[in-house]
C-alpha cells in the first residue's frame, strides 16, 4: 500500500456526515486543505443505491472517488487519516462535480464503504479523506395458509403472500400437486416457471376449493429489483395434522394417538451421535435454546439448559440426560437442531404436544432402554435444568419465574442468570396445602417426571434435585422427598435402595426412611466419592446420613464430590415408599443438600 504521509495543521474541518472525527490537512505539496463535503446515499435497494456529494465549496470541481468496497475489505473507522487518503488515492478514479450516481449490480443484505476526496480545479486535493457506509437491502417474503370447511363438505384453502418493499417480483404455487417435494425440490421447480408456477407482485391472497381431504402447499421464490432470485418460502396446510422426525436423511412419521388432539409419537432410530429436526405439517423445527436440553446422552450443547457452557470440563462429572423436555421453535427463526450423544445407536421416544394454548408446540424425548426386570423405581432428575451448577460452583440458567405453580417447567431460561448457590424454581409442593407453600402446577409436576411423588420444600438444580432452604431460626422450608408406592412389587421382597447426594455449605443430619413394610439391614456408603465403600451398622427403619458420611464444602470450593449410599431393605411391598428427609435438623439451614440418581431395584 502506498502512503502518502500528510502534515496536519490544528485547523478543524466538519463534514455533514461522513467524516467520524474532525480532521485538517495539508497535501505533499505543504497547501492547506480548505474545503469540506458530505456523502449523502439515498434509494437503497436490494441491488442498488444512489450516492450524492453536497458541498458549498465552489473550489471543488471534481473528486477521486473509491468503491463502493465490502466494509469487510476496508473498515475505515478502525483507521487514520493517511490509510484513508492512501486507500482513495490506490482505489479512486475521477469524477466531475456535481457528483450523483446510481451504483448498480450490488449484493443484498451487505455493508459496503465508499470514499472519497474532493479537488480543485488544479487537481490538488482540497478536502480531508471522507467516508460514509451504507447496507443493501434484502428481498423477502412470508406466507401463510389456513382451511376451513364449507356446509357441502368441501374446504376452501386461504394463502397469504407479503412480500417486502424490495421484491419486484415473485413466483409461487398453490395446489396439492406438491405436498411430497422438499424444500430443494420446490424452489427448483419454481426457478424453472413453466406449468402450475404463477407470477405475482406486491400483497395477495389466494383462495382454492377442494372437495377432497388432503393438504395444500404454498410456496413462493422472491426476485429482487436485479431479477436475483432471493428469499423463499412456504408453508403446508391440511386438515389432517402430520408430523414426522427428520434423522440420517429419512423422515419417520410419527402417530397420531387420539384422533383429536394434536399430540404425536413414536420410537425412531438415532445414532450415537448425531443431529435430527421434527416437522410440523412440514415446517422444521428445532428446540429453543435453554429450553429444556434439547437432547439425549452426554450434554455437549452450549444452547442447553443445564449448564454445560459453564462446566470445566477437565474436573467434576458433567451432565448427562436419558430425558429432554422443552419448546420447540422453527428452525428460521432461530431453533436449534435436536442432537444425540451415546456411546452407542439407540432408540428414542419422541413427542409432539401441539395443543398448548400459547401455540408453541412441546417436545418430549426419552431413551428407549432395555426393559431391566429388577427395576422398580428410577429417578435421576434429567429434566430438572434451571439453577445455579453449585456442585462446580459455577452459574447456570435461571429459570423464567422461580414459581413452580406459575409455569410449565418447558420455557427457555436465561443463560448464566443464577448464581452458583441459586435455586432453579423454588420451594415447591404438591403435598400440603398452607399457604407457605408453593404449590407446582401439574403441569410443572408432568414435565419434571414426579407425578406420584411426595414433595415438600425442595428446589430444582441442574440435573438434580435440593433438600431445604436457608432459615436458620426455624424449619420454616424444611423439606422432603417420598417416593411413589412401589407398586410393582406383588410380594414382601427384598430390595436395594441407591443414591448420589451432595451437602451445601451447611451440618445437619439427613434421614433416609422407610415407610410401611420393610426393614433395613445394610448400608454402604462411598463417602465424599470415595471408590471403595464403607459399610456401617443399620437396623429398624431409619438410616442417618451423617456429615462424616456426606461432608460440607464451601460454596466457592469445586468440584465438590457425591457421596453415594447403597442400602438393603428386607420385606418391602406394593405399599412402601421411601422418604429423603431434611427436616430433623436442629433447622431448614442445616439440612440443605442435593440429590440425584434415585434407583430402587430388586
Amino acid at each position: 500500500m502506498i502512503r502518502n504521509f500528510l502534515f496536519w495543521t490544528a485547523t478543524c474541518l466538519i463534514t455533514a456526515c461522513a467524516v467520524s472525527s474532525c480532521e485538517s490537512s495539508d497535501d505533499d505539496d505543504g497547501s492547506t486543505v480548505s474545503a469540506a463535503f458530505s456523502i449523502n446515499i439515498s434509494n437503497i435497494t436490494a441491488s442498488a443505491a444512489t450516492v450524492e456529494f453536497s458541498t458549498a465549496q465552489e473550489e471543488v470541481v471534481s473528486y477521486l472517488v473509491a468503491g463502493p468496497v465490502l466494509i469487510s475489505e476496508f473498515e475505515y473507522a478502525g483507521r487514520d487519516a493517511i490509510d484513508r487518503l492512501a486507500f482513495i488515492q490506490e482505489r479512486g478514479t475521477l469524477a466531475e462535480a456535481p457528483y450523483l450516481r446510481t451504483i448498480n449490480n450490488l449484493s443484498p443484505k451487505e455493508t459496503f464503504a465508499i470514499g472519497a476526496v474532493g479537488l480543485d480545479a488544479a487537481g490538488t486535493i482540497v478536502t480531508a479523506p471522507t467516508f460514509e457506509r451504507f447496507s443493501t437491502e434484502y428481498a423477502s417474503v412470508t406466507v401463510d395458509a389456513s382451511f376451513g370447511q364449507n356446509p357441502d363438505g368441501s374446504y376452501t384453502f386461504t394463502g397469504t403472500i407479503i412480500p417486502n418493499a424490495y421484491v419486484a417480483s415473485y413466483r409461487y404455487l398453490f395446489d396439492s400437486k406438491h405436498n411430497e417435494a422438499s424444500n430443494e425440490e420446490l424452489q427448483a421447480l419454481l426457478e424453472a416457471g413453466g406449468e402450475g408456477i404463477e407470477t405475482g407482485k406486491g400483497e395477495q391472497t389466494l383462495t382454492l376449493t377442494l372437495d377432497e381431504k388432503v393438504g395444500v402447499t404454498l410456496a413462493v421464490l422472491a426476485y429482487d429489483d436485479a431479477g436475483r432470485p432471493s428469499s423463499f418460502a412456504n408453508c403446508y396446510v391440511s386438515p389432517e395434522d402430520s408430523a414426522s422426525v427428520l434423522v440420517n436423511g429419512q423422515e419417520i412419521k410419527l402417530s397420531k394417538p387420539d384422533p383429536e388432539q394434536k399430540i404425536f409419537e413414536g420410537e425412531i432410530t438415532v445414532p450415537a451421535q448425531g443431529t435430527f429436526v421434527i416437522t410440523i405439517n412440514k415446517v422444521e423445527y428445532g428446540y429453543v435454546s435453554y429450553s429444556g436440553n434439547g437432547g439425549v446422552g452426554t450434554v455437549n450443547a452450549l444452547t442447553a439448559a443445564v449448564p454445560f457452557y459453564s462446566l470445566d470440563a477437565s474436573a467434576g462429572r458433567g451432565f448427562s440426560c436419558k430425558q429432554a423436555v422443552g419448546q420447540m421453535q422453527t428452525i428460521e427463526e432461530g431453533g436449534n437442531t435436536f442432537w444425540t450423544n451415546l456411546p452407542e445407536a439407540g432408540t428414542l421416544l419422541v413427542r409432539v404436544d401441539a395443543t398448548n394454548a400459547d401455540s408453541i408446540p412441546r417436545y418430549y424425548l426419552q431413551l428407549v432402554e432395555a426393559e431391566d426386570p429388577n427395576l422398580i423405581l428410577e429417578q435421576n432428575f434429567d429434566l430438572f435444568v434451571f439453577g445455579g451448577n453449585y456442585t462446580e460452583a459455577a452459574t447456570g440458567t435461571a429459570a423464567p419465574n422461580q414459581n413452580a405453580n406459575e409455569i410449565d417447567g418447558t420455557e427457555p431460561g436465561t443463560k448464566d442468570g443464577s448464581k452458583a448457590t441459586d435455586t432453579g424454581v423454588e420451594i415447591w409442593s404438591n403435598a400440603v396445602t398452607e399457604t407457605s407453600y408453593i404449590m407446582a402446577s401439574e403441569a410443572y409436576i408432568r414435565n419434571r417426571d414426579m407425578e406420584g411423588w411426595e414433595v415438600v420444600n425442595v428446589a430444582e438444580q441442574p440435573g438434580a434435585v435440593r433438600l431445604n432452604k436457608s432459615a436458620t431460626t426455624s424449619h420454616k422450608y424444611s423439606g422432603y422427598l417420598l417416593t411413589p408406592p412401589l407398586t410393582k412389587l406383588n410380594a414382601a421382597t427384598t430390595i436395594t435402595v441407591e443414591t448420589d447426594m451432595a451437602r451445601f455449605a451447611a451440618d445437619g443430619d439427613i434421614w433416609i426412611t422407610v415407610e410401611g413394610a420393610g426393614t433395613l439391614t445394610d448400608a454402604a456408603v462411598n463417602v465424599n466419592g470415595a471408590v471403595a465403600p464403607t459399610s456401617y451398622p443399620v437396623s429398624g427403619s431409619s438410616f442417618i446420613v451423617t456429615n462424616e458420611m456426606c461432608s460440607k464444602y464451601a460454596n466457592s470450593e469445586k468440584p465438590k464430590p457425591w457421596t453415594h449410599v447403597t442400602l438393603t431393605v428386607t420385606g418391602a411391598t406394593a405399599e412402601t415408599r421411601i422418604r429423603f428427609d431434611g427436616t430433623k435438623g436442629e433447622n431448614s439451614s442445616v439440612g440443605r443438600c442435593l440429590f440425584d440418581n434415585i434407583k430402587i431395584t430388586k
